[in-house]
């Protein structure tokens, strides 16, 4: 099974670099940068700076959304950061979270994410396109990228199976339903008259890999603060939350602040604190893959028995980031 990473440039280039590069070395497949431009430094930028440390990795944003940026802009983006990497570029898309908050936007609608994916692959086609009513000039370089689309709900999986390179979605601990959102995936590409093999599943999950599952969740506090964002953004997730942590949930969106996205021991993680250990342990449950060597190990090997193609950690908010890199390294890989 491929692996791959999150990471983000944050305070330190030095440490961005040297984590990208140990990445890289340690033969991970994939190495995601977030788009938090409120929060973290700019993803084109860090992109580039991956490009130049790395060698062998798949290169992608983990992921970005509509509204930040024209489509031509974004396309030519891409195709500049295709011929400086040496072709290891995809695109990881979604409708938008903590990234299009800062711009006091909701997450894209089906029609807004559509619109703007044929806005892309128009322009990696190197055809004219319309945008938002108005003639957009084709690029004088097009280099077509492979799309990879987050998906949360039912409508984005079918979305996903229809037209996306590869699907990312996270997983619960719970291989059930993985398999059930692989499924309708794959139904999905079926029904579209595309071969559901050519469609790449990639799992993520905030993992931490300790001696007990108590000291992996200590890892990772800053990032289930974005498990309760999950929730309430996505309809189908927010019907199964228990009356009595809705109150709780909606606090913690109140106190979030955009610019300590998944920040180790900030703002956000204090808040979560704060609202006590039951909001805690019910976000543990969710997008989590934390415990000991063998327990991480099981789950990966469950995902890998489904047919998917890659599990992708997610490093910013970790606190033990190059720590937690080797070890799943030898885990999944034995490097």
């Amino acid at each position: 099974m491929k692996i791959g990473v999150e990471q983000m440039w944050g305070d330190s280039l030095d440490q961005f670099r040297a984590d990208v590069r140990l990445a890289d070395e340690l033969g991970y497949d994939i190495i995601g940068v977030g788009d938090s431009p409120a929060a973290w430094r700019d993803l084109y930028v860090s992109m580039s700076v991956v490009a130049m440390e790395t060698k062998n990795a798949l290169i992608t944003p983990f992921v970005t959304g509509p509204f930040l940026r024209h489509p031509l802009v974004v396309a030519n983006a891409f195709s500049s950061l295709q011929d400086l990497s040496g072709d290891r570029m995809g695109l990881g898309l979604a409708v938008g979270g903590g990234n299009v908050i800062a711009i006091g936007r909701k997450p894209a609608n089906q029609r807004e994410i559509n619109d703007y994916w044929d806005a892309l692959d128009g322009l990696f086609a190197g055809k004219p396109i319309e945008w938002e009513g108005r003639p957009v000039s084709t690029l004088h370089n097009p280099r077509r990228t492979p799309v990879y689309y987050s998906a949360f709900g039912p409508k984005a999986f079918k979305l996903a199976g229809q037209r996306a390179d590869g699907v990312i979605m996270f997983t619960d601990g719970d291989l059930g339903e993985v398999e059930r959102k692989i499924n309708i995936v794959c139904d999905a590409a079926t029904e579209a008259g595309r071969n559901p093999d050519d469609v790449e599943i990639w799992v993520t999950a905030f993992c931490s890999i300790r001696d007990t599952r108590e000291q992996a969740l200590d890892d990772i506090k800053a990032f289930l603060v974005t498990n309760g964002l999950t929730f309430l953004y996505t309809p189908e997730k927010l019907a199964q939350v228990p009356d009595h942590i809705l109150p709780l949930l909606k606090e913690l969106e109140r106190r979030y602040d955009v610019n300590e996205h998944v920040v180790v021991n900030g703002k956000n993680v204090q808040a979560l604190n704060d609202l006590g250990p039951e909001l805690t342990d019910f976000l543990a449950k969710i997008h989590t893959v934390a415990g000991t060597a063998d327990e991480v190990k099981a789950h990966i090997d469950g995902l890998e028995a489904l047919g998917v193609s890659a599990f992708i950690t997610n490093l910013p908010g970790h606190a033990d980031p190059q720590g937690h890199l080797k070890a799943l390294a030898k885990l999944v890989k034995g490097v």
